[in-house]
């Protein structure tokens, strides 16, 4: 648990536990805010105040307790290379739904936020530290593309890593400009593109240097 805990990630607790806080507070027992939001950035879902102000602090609370179960219980040895890579993630995620808790209450606040332009920066963000982290790390059994070819030869895995985390970097190059400049419509397109291309790439990476080691 200890490792975990580190003052930017409390910071980040901290602030989403003060948007929770702040929500309460300011906004009526009986407001209703959104919580989902259509391919055209337009809200479709909408719930009671309390649901949408808990909802990212609950799941926050999950991911949390998921790490400090694998920290628990996963061998030292098996967890080891992926260390920087799963703490860029926990840090990424916290910042997420932190960002998530503040938005929610500007929009009840009646502040005109766009809540997928805000994820779109804050998942751009988690993209650049991900393509920083990612060749970094080494074969672990909790974090990177771990698939058979990468968990086999760890050159595989180096090599596989190291492209990866560049196409991360361009993609949150990408979707940081996007954020900033594209029409709503469109962003949520571009960010699935941003996050899922470079995984994608990725495994079809790692298979052809697996096929070109193996001829």
């Amino acid at each position: 648990m200890k490792h975990l805990v580190t003052p930017l990630r409390l910071v980040l607790l901290g602030v989403l536990l003060a948007a929770v806080v702040v929500g309460f507070v300011l906004l009526p027992a009986d407001a209703t805010l959104p919580i989902h939001w259509n391919a055209a950035g337009e809200a479709d879902g909408f719930a009671p105040r309390n649901v949408a102000l808990l909802w990212p602090l609950a799941v926050t609370a999950l991911i949390w307790a998921l790490f400090v179960l694998i920290g628990r219980f996963a061998r030292p040895e098996k967890v080891r290379g992926g260390t920087h890579l799963s703490g860029a993630v926990l840090t990424g995620l916290t910042a997420l739904f932190a960002l998530i808790a503040i938005v929610t209450v500007l929009i009840g606040l009646g502040r005109d936020v766009e809540m997928v332009r805000a994820i779109g920066f804050a998942l751009s963000l988690l993209l650049l530290v991900m393509g920083n982290a990612l060749p970094k790390s080494q074969p672990n059994s909790v974090a990177g593309l771990r698939i058979p070819t990468t968990m086999r030869d760890p050159a595989n895995w180096q090599a596989t890593h190291r492209f990866t985390g560049w196409l991360c970097i361009g993609g949150g190059l990408l979707l940081l400009a996007a954020a900033a400049f594209a029409p709503a419509a469109s962003l949520i397109w571009i960010l699935l593109v941003c996050v899922i291309a470079p995984m994608l790439a990725g495994t079809l990476y790692s298979l052809a240097y697996a096929r070109r080691a193996h001829s």
